[in-house]
């Protein structure tokens, strides 16, 4: 437990570091880098208060035999699959028999998952129905759910707990430092955002267990730390799922015992969830042969999510792409009228636009620069013109077509600038292999993959320009 003058003298930081993640003040990009800085320094201190108080890491192979134990008591079915060590302490899904496309290969009950249903059945129940934070944000509920079943010993959920990372790959274990390593990203605007959220909803619970005394009769407040709740958040961020509950269709946030051990893969989605059977069925996307590790697809999702959300950069990633951010600025004095033709043509004034690792830029995307590049008369002409004369404007006109393209080869070269490194200096650390951390070298799998993407559409606008 953290005795009560530790608590007095981790307060003031706490609530130091409350008002600077609540604030609401607009900066800019310095700003924001002095104000991460501020943030990582009260942080270190607290944590460096707390270290003393934290749980101690468990070895996570020690205790599958009794996962499975429990998983199988509790009428999961997995028979054709074993988790395996891939290497240093990550595991995947292996196949223990040939399994042929679209075969079942598992089959989870409700009973063992924990969700926003099972937080509210819990102990933690009541403070869920008056705490406006927790009413409010089911990834939360599960979080502190998770967090709390974690310091029971006798948890039902004990057998899976015990198999989860200690420690994870989420930007909340990032340091400042290592956070340096996404300048440039369009990712880090996000990660900001989210490491500031997680950061004031610790500071917020801190508090909240000092003086409720609804909270404090859970016998959370003596044991939480700023490492507990990261690794609580990091464990639902990088694991939840949507389930349908069993009143109205409204879905929950849930963890999924042995599901949740499947890495990803290009794919197709292929689990349903058996409302009979009160059960999630997972079938497999693809033929796996004995001892292939078996995969499954978390879905369409980019490189820039899986980094943000899962801890990982996945290399292969067939549904990669990143946004770039435009929008007609209000300063323009041709703003209405660009902004009455986007309507016209139904076009977003502000995104999100998206660039592929395919080489053409998506027609909706040149539209809009189309517009933001066109002059009044041409505004004025697609206002007043009919579908045919649209189309020719936007399509043939190779003078707007010089100019759209222009405009986008250029904002692309400053986006690629705007990074510390080069697409080739980023290549080159790969292949060295030297990395500072796992952070280091994700961040620097995210940043190729973004830079690609980004030379790729540069490299074909230049082309476009060149046929003019």
């Amino acid at each position: 437990k953290i005795p009560r003058q530790v608590k007095d003298q981790l307060t003031p930081l706490i609530q130091k570091l409350m008002n600077i993640c609540t604030s609401t003040k607009v900066l800019n990009r310095q700003a924001e880098w002095e104000e991460m800085k501020n943030i990582f320094e009260l942080l270190k201190s607290v944590q460096d208060i707390e270290a003393s108080y934290n749980p101690p890491q468990w070895d996570r192979n020690k205790n599958w035999n009794a996962f499975h134990e429990w998983c199988k008591d509790n009428e999961a079915i997995f028979s054709s699959v074993f988790i395996k060590e891939i290497n240093d302490g990550e595991f995947g899904v292996f196949a223990d028999k040939d399994i042929k496309e679209d075969e079942q290969f598992l089959l989870i009950p409700r009973k063992i998952m924990m969700s926003e249903t099972s937080a509210q059945s819990s102990k933690l129940g009541p403070l869920i129905s008056s705490d406006p934070i927790l009413k409010n944000m089911p990834n939360v509920q599960v979080s502190m759910h998770l967090l709390m079943e974690s310091l029971n010993p006798e948890s039902f959920w004990m057998p899976y707990i015990s198999i989860l990372p200690s420690r994870y790959n989420t930007i909340h274990y990032f340091t400042f430092e290592e956070l340096k390593d996404l300048r440039g990203s369009p990712v880090l605007e996000e990660v900001f955002q989210i490491f500031r959220s997680i950061v004031r909803q610790y500071c917020y619970f801190f508090l909240l267990f000092q003086k409720d005394t609804l909270a404090d009769s859970l016998n959370i407040g003596p044991y939480f730390t700023y490492e507990l709740y990261r690794w609580a958040v990091s464990s639902v961020m990088t694991r939840q799922n949507i389930i349908p509950t069993t009143e109205d269709g409204h879905m929950s946030i849930s963890l999924i015992p042995l599901f949740d051990m499947c890495n990803h893969a290009n794919g197709k989605l292929s689990t349903d969830f058996n409302l009979e059977k009160d059960s999630l069925v997972s079938y497999s996307f693809k033929a796996f042969s004995k001892g292939d590790q078996v995969f499954m697809f978390y879905g369409p999702r980019t490189n820039g999510e899986f980094f943000v959300h899962n801890g990982f950069v996945y290399t292969e990633n067939e549904n990669d792409a990143i946004e770039i951010k435009l929008g007609i600025s209000k300063n323009d004095p041709l703003h209405s009228l660009k902004c009455s033709v986007c309507d016209k043509l139904n076009l977003s004034v502000n995104g999100p636009y998206f660039l592929y690792p395919v080489r053409e830029i998506l027609e909706e995307l040149l539209s809009f620069v189309k517009i933001n590049v066109m002059k009044s008369e041409e505004l004025e002409k697609i206002l007043n013109g009919d579908k045919e004369q649209i189309d020719a404007l936007l399509s043939e006109n190779s003078d707007l077509k010089n100019r759209a393209y222009s405009f986008l080869r250029d904002r692309l070269f400053l986006l690629l600038r705007s990074y510390k490194t080069t697409l080739e200096e980023d290549e080159e650390f790969l292949k060295q292999d030297t990395f500072e951390s796992m952070h280091q070298h994700i961040a620097i799998l995210l940043r190729l993959s973004e830079k690609k993407i980004l030379k790729t559409s540069h490299d074909y606008c230049v082309s476009q320009l060149k046929e003019l």
